[in-house]
């Protein structure tokens, strides 16, 4: 029986080869980053999850079933989840078959890490299932992921940086110039965050 870790496994092995074969030298590569499927599990007939490469972040859904179905690669379709309805375009890979994804940061020259990139793509995921009136702390809390600040595990609140602490403040401002004003969990779902598609 096919499970979310081999379905994981699949993704990472294909994208993997992508990255090697098809890649290989394309400027918009981030070497920081590496191929990895975050939060793999069934979901309304496919298997999702989100993406990561060096080269971008998406939400990938790939059909359970083969359904016969011919839909051209690039056709794009309404997903609706809690947080509402997103855009997908239509791929193919010969390793996978018809896969659906909805491009969250293409390129991910924004990241330097691993755990960067895992952080947004599990608060992407966690945004999509969460209603579009609900009232939470994600919005804060991702602001300060994006600035390096990893908010408290339990309380979800992290205390302010002592006053004395100029130099930190100082990297907030160079961040502030580099990064999008507002980074929240919604932006990377609604579009706010994503300059490119595949």
């Amino acid at each position: 029986m096919v499970d979310a870790a081999a379905i994981s496994e699949r993704l990472e092995t294909c994208f993997r080869q992508v990255h090697s074969e098809r890649m290989d030298g394309v400027p918009i590569l981030n070497d920081a980053l590496e191929v990895r499927a975050v939060g793999t599990h069934a979901w309304n007939g496919f298997w999702l999850s989100i993406l990561i490469t060096p080269w971008f972040i998406n939400v990938v859904l790939l059909p359970q079933e083969t359904d016969g179905v011919i839909i051209r690669t690039g056709e794009k379709r309404m997903f609706g989840f809690p947080a509402g309805s997103f855009e997908f375009i239509r791929g193919h890979e010969d390793d996978l078959g018809s896969i659906w994804m909805c491009s969250l940061f293409s390129p991910v020259f924004e990241f330097t890490d691993m755990e960067t990139a895992e952080a947004a793509a599990e608060a992407a995921l966690t945004e999509l299932f969460e209603s579009e009136d609900e009232d939470n702390d994600a919005d804060r809390d991702m602001q300060k992921i994006w600035r390096g600040e990893w908010p408290d595990a339990e309380s979800g609140v992290q205390e302010e940086i002592d006053a004395d602490a100029e130099p930190v403040a100082a990297l907030e401002d160079e961040d502030e110039a580099a990064a999008p004003s507002a980074f929240s969990r919604r932006g990377l779902l609604t579009g706010k965050l994503r300059e490119t598609n595949l």
